[in-house]
């Protein structure tokens, strides 16, 4: 039997765990290449390290909730570099008229809280008493929380959570899409706090706890070195299979496979793993299949600009005594929120400094990216500074930038998923890793190339 030949193309973490799973699986019975247009791998992991701190581009970390993430890091041999978040870093914060609010998880002291008005408060109690919906049509995140637990509740708690997440617009995501399991809540148990209440009874009688309505609970979870450590040591695993910058311009069908134009070679392989965000998935199976590449170029995205900022700690008059804040849009602010690094990871700023991590743009504020980045660092400074009583101007700052970062599961996204499996299924041996489809985070990430390579036949 001839060798069989993959290619990966995209050397994000979906595209590396692709290959590592391709490798631990098959051996030397497959013959595969991680192709990468830039001169770094890693996509939106990526990592800063200078004057003591450690500045993570893109995501921060992973929720240690999933097995499958926990073992893929055993098996890359990363296991001792596991960096849990500091448990100072638990208590949570909502920034309300001026003040910030804790939420707290436990309901008698939650709802004690000045955060929701009494009118709020006594409509999100009331959610036991409504109805669940009584078809299956697709529901805005909004929607459904205002249904469900009152329009102040959806917008103070809600709207900041999506925010927060995707970089999102509640209007517009798609429940069933981002949050599957509120969805199911609802479906089997009636409602919210029945399901919390029953889940937590079922758990406790298994001698676990259970999550909260968003999902499974877990623990932010890093590496020591930053997230970027786990990219570093994939490269050193895969050295052999990967090529960068190597950029891909074109994948056509052909009777024997697909053939794979570079910019001055061709190649064909068996079988193809495109794990490039969906927008430039779309062009590159366009000598494919037209319909899966309009499917892929409908997925929107949304821009976010992170800026880290390093405070000597006499400068911040606030006890940095949580794991930070979100701000819903009702406030009119553009900071979406900021959490405090140096609190969640201390090893990621020096003694003695505060490191802040603030995010600005999302789908309701996309211009506000195209700000240079010394604007974009003025206005965190200034929005931050009565919150958590900054003096004077940061000791360290670093912006990035992401346009076209978070891909957005918006309203139908569930359906389009639908048809571009079809096509998938239609084609054969094309494969679409990555976070436009079933979920954004790094264990979704890694779950979506695990499933891709166990469906993978080489006999």
């Amino acid at each position: 039997m001839s060798e069989r030949k993959i290619a990966i193309i995209g050397g994000g973490i979906a595209g590396l765990s692709a290959g590592f799973f391709i490798k631990d699986r098959f051996g030397e019975q497959v013959d595969f290449t991680v192709f990468e247009k830039e001169k770094r791998l890693g996509g939106t992991i990526g990592i800063t390290r200078e004057d003591g701190f450690i500045i993570d581009w893109g995501p921060n970390g992973f929720l240690d909730r999933e097995p499958l993430t926990l073992e893929f890091v055993d098996r890359i041999g990363l296991s001792d570099k596991l960096y849990p978040s500091d448990r100072k870093s638990e208590r949570r914060f909502i920034y309300r008229n001026g003040k910030l609010w804790e939420i707290n998880p436990k309901p008698q002291r939650f709802l004690g809280s000045g955060l929701l008005s009494l009118r709020g408060r006594l409509r999100l109690v009331g959610e036991m008493f409504i109805p669940p919906k009584k078809d299956d049509s697709s529901e805005s995140i909004h929607d459904f929380a205002s249904r469900r637990i009152g329009r102040e509740a959806a917008e103070i708690l809600i709207d900041p959570m999506v925010s927060g997440i995707f970089g999102g617009d509640s209007h517009e995501l798609e429940l069933g899409s981002c949050f599957p399991v509120m969805e199911e809540m609802e479906k089997n148990y009636g409602g919210l706090i029945r399901a919390m209440i029953k889940r937590k009874k079922e758990a406790r009688a298994r001698g676990k706890t259970s999550g909260g309505p968003a999902g499974p609970s877990g623990h932010l979870t890093s590496f020591k070195g930053g997230l970027y450590t786990m990219i570093e040591h994939l490269e050193s695993l895969l050295k052999e299979q990967l090529e960068y910058p190597s950029e891909v311009k074109l994948i056509a069908r052909e009777d024997d496979g697909y053939k794979i134009d570079f910019n001055q070679s061709q190649e064909t392989f068996d079988e193809v793993i495109v794990s490039t965000p969906s927008y430039i998935s779309s062009g590159l199976l366009s000598g494919v299949d037209q319909e899966l590449s309009q499917l892929l170029s409908e997925i929107p995205y949304s821009s976010l600009a992170v800026v880290c900022q390093g405070y000597k700690l006499d400068k911040v008059d606030r006890p940095l005594d949580g794991f930070g804040f979100l701000i819903p849009h009702n406030q009119n602010m553009d900071v979406l929120g900021s959490i405090w690094t140096s609190v969640i990871f201390p090893e990621q700023a020096p003694d003695g400094y505060a490191l802040f991590r603030t995010m600005m743009g999302g789908a309701k504020n996309e211009e506000i990216v195209k700000e240079s980045k010394e604007s974009l660092a003025r206005i965190a400074r200034k929005e931050l500074a009565p919150i958590l009583g900054l003096k004077g101007e940061p000791d360290y700052q670093k912006v990035i930038i992401w346009e076209r970062a978070i891909p957005q599961y918006v309203i139908g996204h569930r359906k389009r998923l639908e048809r571009i499996n079809r096509r998938l299924k239609e084609i054969g041996n094309i494969h679409l890793a990555g976070n436009a489809f079933t979920g954004i985070g790094l264990n979704d990430t890694i779950k979506r190339s695990y499933n891709i390579v166990e469906s993978i036949r080489i006999d």
